[in-house]
C-alpha cells in the first residue's frame, strides 16, 4: 500500500500511544523529539514507494531507540500469550460444539485480534464468541474461502499479533481435522516489532508442535524484499491459498499484484483509511477475498 493522507495523523499518534502504553511517565521532550524524527522521515520519503510496513517500522524503531531497549513490548507479548490461553479451553469447546466449526474458529481468530486482554474480561469475550453471527461480518466471503481450500493443498497464513496467536492455533487445529490433506504453513516476523507475533510466541503457544512456523520480515507487515528465502517459496507457491491476517498484513498486500494465489484477508476496521477501502465502520470485522489490485 502507498502512503495515504489517512496514515500522516495515524503515524505521529501512534508514538503518542506507544510511549503512554509503555512509559507513561516519559517526558514530553522526548515524545516530541521522537515525533519530529517521524515527521523528518516523512517529509523525504517518496510518496509513491510502497509505504507500508516500512514506515511502521521506522516509527517502530524511534521508539525503541527513545527508550533504549531492543523489543520494548517483550513483557507485554508475553502476558498476552498467557492470558490468551486461559481463554482457550473455553473457546475450543465453543468450536467443537459449533454447527460449522470451522466457520466458529475462524470468528474466534478475528475476535481475538479485537479485545484487550490486558483486562482479562474472560466472561465479555466467551460471550462475544457465543453472540457472534454471520450477519455480524460487514464483508463475508467464507463460502467462497472454504471452496478455495477444498480446491489447494496448500495454504498459508500470515500471523499478526502475540496473544491473539493463541487463537490461530486453534483456527489450525480446526482446519487440519476439516481439511486433513491441507498442508498448512504459517509466518510470523522475523524480528520483535510492536506486539506482533514473532518465533518464539509460535512456540510458546504450542503452534509448532501442529505446523510448520516460518519467519517472514521484521516489518508490521509483509515487506517482501526483506523476507527469508523460504518465505518467498512459500509464498509464491503456485495454486496455493493466502489467508492475510490482521490490518498491517492487508496494508502490505493491498495493490500487490500476486499470480496464481487466491488471497483471503481476515482483519478489523480500526481506523477511517479501512473505512473508506472497504466501505464498512471502524469496528467491523472483514474476511474479503481479495480481488485485482485490492
Amino acid at each position: 500500500m502507498h502512503l495515504e493522507p489517512e496514515c500522516i495523523p495515524c503515524l505521529i499518534n501512534q508514538v503518542l500511544r506507544a510511549f503512554q502504553l509503555l512509559k507513561p511517565n516519559i517526558s514530553r521532550e522526548i515524545i516530541l523529539d521522537t515525533q519530529k524524527k517521524l515527521m523528518d522521515y516523512l517529509v523525504n520519503f517518496d510518496i509513491e514507494k510502497r509505504a507500508s510496513p516500512i514506515i511502521g517500522k521506522v516509527a517502530y524503531n524511534l521508539v525503541a531507540e527513545a527508550l533504549g531497549v531492543t523489543d520494548p513490548y517483550a513483557s507485554i507479548k508475553k502476558r498476552y500469550n498467557k492470558l490468551a490461553l486461559q481463554f482457550y479451553d473455553e473457546a475450543r469447546k465453543i468450536v467443537t460444539n459449533a454447527e460449522d466449526p470451522l466457520f466458529e474458529a475462524i470468528i474466534v481468530a478475528a475476535l481475538g485480534n479485537t479485545i484487550d486482554f490486558g483486562t482479562n474480561h474472560k466472561i465479555d469475550f466467551i460471550h462475544d464468541i457465543k453472540t457472534f453471527t454471520p450477519d455480524k461480518l460487514a464483508i463475508n466471503d467464507y463460502d467462497a474461502f472454504k471452496q478455495s481450500l477444498l480446491n489447494t493443498h496448500h495454504l498459508l497464513i500470515l500471523l499478526d499479533n502475540a496473544g491473539e496467536i493463541v487463537f490461530d492455533k486453534l483456527l489450525v487445529e480446526t482446519m487440519l481435522k476439516t481439511f486433513p490433506e491441507l498442508e498448512i504453513i504459517c509466518s510470523v516476523r522475523s524480528a520483535p516489532i510492536i506486539n506482533d507475533a514473532t518465533l518464539e510466541d509460535a512456540k510458546f503457544v504450542g503452534l509448532t508442535d501442529l505446523v510448520q512456523v516460518i519467519e517472514a520480515s521484521g516489518t508490521p507487515g509483509i515487506d517482501l524484499p526483506s523476507t527469508t528465502d523460504e518465505f518467498k517459496k512459500q509464498f509464491f507457491l503456485k495454486d496455493g491459498v493466502i489467508l492475510s491476517k490482521g490490518q498491517g498484513n492487508f496494508e502490505s498486500l493491498h495493490g500487490m499484484e500476486i499470480p496464481d494465489k487466491e488471497i483471503y484477508y481476515l482483519l478489523k476496521a480500526k481506523c477511517k483509511l479501512m473505512e473508506r477501502l472497504f466501505s464498512v465502520k471502524q469496528g467491523n470485522i472483514i474476511f474479503k477475498k481479495k480481488t485485482e489490485n485490492f
